[in-house]
């Protein structure tokens, strides 16, 4: 009896440690464990559209500026206060960002597949993206989040950060450690901001509607 319970015990305390060791796993922020916001039927017809050109003050065209009637600045324009307000901030990160432009990318391209942003992710896959190096191989593993093997601990971490953000509202620990090893004080807060203002941008993009510009693809299925 003594050498069953013996045994009985050893296999309890082996299961133990699988558990904790896939705890762990989890804590990390394994993609596997990382949903998306639920999906929802893209809007074929904008629920707003762009303000008509009649309507334009001087202000509202310094807003706007020469992306025109079609600018998601010009459906932005009906609140025209806060709009202003809002590319302001927004333009600070899309202008004067200081992370590298790659990590900068990793991190919005993650989120608006997190978000099901499809304006953000047409945008930047075939943009920024490309202009910081993004490989068409790489953005395949971006929907495959930290799961994916090529990735270096760094942009793992990248992802991760972006993951933990979408679940929890807060960097964990052992992320912020590998992030700060690189990144000042300000790049942290930066890193912050720029998760917070795409996810922002895929709640406007896709609540409004508003469509991808020609030639733009959207989110792979």
């Amino acid at each position: 009896m003594k050498s069953c319970i013996t045994v009985l015990g050893g296999a309890l305390a082996a299961a133990l440690l699988a558990a904790t060791a896939l705890t762990g796993d989890a804590a990390q922020g394994s993609s596997t464990s990382v949903k998306r916001v639920d999906p929802h039927t893209r809007l074929t017809a904008m629920r707003i559209k762009p303000l008509d050109p009649s309507k334009w003050t001087d202000a509202h065209r310094e807003v706007i500026g020469p992306q025109g009637v079609e600018s998601q600045r010009a459906v932005c324009a009906h609140n025209l206060e806060l709009c202003r307000k809002y590319w302001e901030f927004t333009t600070m990160l899309t202008n004067h960002y200081t992370l590298p432009l790659r990590d900068k990318e990793l991190m919005i391209l993650r989120t608006a597949w997190l978000s099901r942003g499809n304006f953000v992710w047409g945008a930047h896959s075939t943009g920024a993206g490309k202009k910081a190096g993004i490989t068409d191989e790489e953005l395949t593993r971006i929907t495959q989040g930290t799961d994916a093997k090529e990735w270096n601990n760094f942009d793992r971490a990248l992802l991760r950060a972006a993951d933990e953000l979408h679940t929890s509202r807060f960097i964990k620990d052992a992320t912020w450690k590998t992030l700060d090893e690189r990144y000042d004080d300000g790049q942290l807060v930066e890193l912050l901001f720029i998760v917070g203002d795409y996810t922002l941008l895929t709640m406007f993009h896709n609540s409004v509607g508003l469509p991808l510009r020609p030639g733009i693809k959207g989110l792979p299925d």
